[in-house]
């Protein structure tokens, strides 16, 4: 999947005239209140497009990344769901392969409205999606689980795609 985005970049690059020219550095600078500025330059960085990028292009390689990331995690959920006998376990973890469903389908919607450069919706569909980490980790905690690990699952994923979906957020507000 991460090698189907290389095309999709390019395409991205030639938008550079219709679009706020920003260096990958300036934008994470702008965003800060977002995410702290190393997990946006370290993140960003993980795409070798990013270095001349502009901000659409930055702004779809982050996105691609909070989809990417979102599609392991449920693929994850899928793994936990095949092996867990706990019922209420079993619930939460049900909850959290739904959330994370929608959430994989608002960012992709997200990434057609951003190629259409339509910002607002893009950027209403991921705000709307960035809630599924938040979500999931509430329905394995309010799940009356036997094992306490369990609280714990998907903690990190969770957090993870926290972080990328905001700083997704951070920087389509530099398009606005």
């Amino acid at each position: 999947m991460v090698a189907s985005l290389a095309p999709l970049c390019l395409i991205l690059l030639s938008l550079s005239q219709r679009t706020t020219a920003m260096t990958l550095n300036e934008t994470c600078t702008n965003i800060v209140g977002f995410v702290p500025y190393s997990f946006c330059m370290i993140t960003l960085r993980s795409n070798p497009h990013s270095m001349h990028a502009n901000t659409t292009t930055l702004a779809f390689i982050s996105l691609n990344l909070a989809i990417i990331n979102a599609t392991t995690t449920k693929a994850k959920i899928d793994t936990f769901l095949n092996n867990v006998r706990e019922p209420e376990l079993k619930n939460g973890l049900q909850a959290c392969n739904i959330i994370y469903g929608n959430a994989i389908t608002d960012l992709r919607s997200g990434s057609d409205f951003l190629l259409s450069t339509k910002f607002e919706t893009a950027k209403a569909l991921a705000s709307a999606a960035s809630t599924a980490g938040n979500e999931c980790g509430d329905a394995l905690r309010h799940a009356k689980m036997a094992s306490v690990p369990g609280r714990r699952l998907l903690r990190k994923e969770n957090g993870d795609f926290g972080l990328l979906t905001l700083l997704f957020l951070g920087i389509i507000n530099n398009l606005l």
